[in-house]
């Protein structure tokens, strides 16, 4: 009996947020990214991966939002390390090129890396880019950031 009860209460509790997200994806599939922003700043705060990987796009590409590549790396940083492979990836993509943070190519391929290990496709193509420019000592560094990532977040 109780049991049943704990599971209606957190489906009722989990609804909400998921809807909305969901409010948010359909805000932005119509190119009401103001109206995204709003439903996904909201989760994002309560460290909805999903939506804070989403929102650091809107900053990425300044959709409804003024550009700010340097929020967006930290928004894509907060899902990167929850193990979201979209952020992962896009997280690895700005330290490839530089983009709101220092350029670092280990870096970069450490957390495309992470998400290629996920199946994460773009990340797998983007890591053949990164790779020719790194020497065999930044791989084994990069490898290494891997594994201790991965110890510390199983």
């Amino acid at each position: 009996m109780i049991g049943s009860w704990l599971t209606l209460l957190l489906l009722l509790f989990s609804l909400p947020a998921r809807a909305d997200f969901d409010t948010g994806c359909a805000a932005f599939e119509r190119g009401d990214y103001q109206a995204a922003r709003r439903e996904w700043e909201v989760l994002a705060a309560q460290g909805h991966a999903q939506a804070q990987f989403r929102l650091g796009c809107l900053y990425t590409f300044g959709h409804g939002v003024p550009e700010d590549l340097e929020l967006a790396v930290r928004l894509y940083r907060l899902a990167a390390e929850q193990g979201d492979a979209d952020a992962q990836n896009n997280l690895g993509g700005m330290y490839a090129e530089g983009l709101g943070i220092q350029r670092d190519p280990v870096e970069a391929y450490m957390w495309l890396g992470l998400a290629a290990a996920q199946g994460h496709e773009l990340a797998q193509r983007n890591l053949e880019f990164v790779i020719p420019s790194l020497d065999p000592e930044q791989v084994a560094e990069a490898d290494e950031r891997i594994r201790a990532w991965r110890t510390a977040h199983p």
